[in-house]
């Protein structure tokens, strides 16, 4: 069972999962040479993998098609999991909780050599339809307090595998550069009496000046205060407080 661990010196919750140390190659040092498919994300190997959560299905009979778009299932070697109660308990001074939470694989499309940049507009939005609605399923379970979607592409990024997917994370606490980035926020509103958010969007759409690119309901642009080289934001142009709440017509923009 994995645990939590809070260092007392930052306030960072940490996640101590000794089972993951099973995962095949995680110490290997040579760059990986490119196996190609297929795999167990691939369409035809879906028992290689652990039960779906959510998938999104082709109607019957479509011809030279799979059965699905998009697969979301849990994670072999989850960093994370989900049964089990939040319990906390002190050692000594340190603070230590049950690694309760979600670790999902979304499988972003069924072909192995595909890539997410490479995808139809409509297969992008599916991608990001998973995301939503697997934010939205893990919101009703009390014990968690935040979701975190990530991407790993390429070996020097930790890609492990070649099909193309992505990762979702649920914690049951604030990461902490979430929980501080929240706070400020308030801190703005409460000063201001304006959104911080809405504010930056209105002055880089002004200015121009780290535009990366628009369409009529999402905003992308490079941060003012970057840090590390290519790091992008994207906002939607109307206010709006969580991902998981973006219609239709915001979802096809995105994508």
């Amino acid at each position: 069972m994995p645990e939590l661990r809070k260092d007392p010196t930052t306030g960072r919750w940490v996640i101590m999962e000794t089972e993951r140390v099973r995962r095949p190659g995680d110490f290997s040092q040579p760059r990986p040479v490119r196996r190609g498919g297929p795999c167990a994300f691939c369409q035809g190997h879906e028992r290689e993998t652990p039960p779906e959560i959510l998938s999104y299905r082709l109607p019957p009979g479509a011809a030279n098609t799979p059965g699905w778009r998009v697969r979301v299932v849990p994670n072999k070697f989850p960093a994370l999991r989900i049964e089990g109660a939040a319990e906390r308990r002190g050692e000594d001074m340190y603070d230590v909780m049950t690694g309760i939470g979600a670790h999902e694989v979304i499988v972003e499309c069924p072909e192995h050599d595909q890539t997410l940049a490479a995808m139809p507009l409509e297969a992008v939005q599916d991608v990001l339809r998973a995301y939503r609605d697997r934010i939205v399923d893990l919101k009703r379970d009390q014990r968690l307090r935040s979701a975190v979607v990530f991407k790993n592409h390429g070996a020097a990024a930790g890609g492990n595998l070649e099909h193309p997917h992505s990762q979702l994370i649920a914690t049951p606490f604030v990461p902490l550069a979430l929980g501080a980035e929240l706070q400020n926020a308030r801190a703005y509103h409460d000063y201001r009496e304006r959104c911080l958010f809405c504010d930056m969007l209105r002055q880089e759409i002004r200015t121009g000046t780290r535009l990366v690119a628009e369409s009529e309901r999402v905003i992308a642009f490079a941060p003012f205060a970057s840090r590390f080289p290519f790091e992008t934001w994207l906002l939607p142009r109307r206010h709006a407080a969580a991902f998981e709440h973006v219609d239709a017509d915001e979802i096809r923009d995105l994508a």
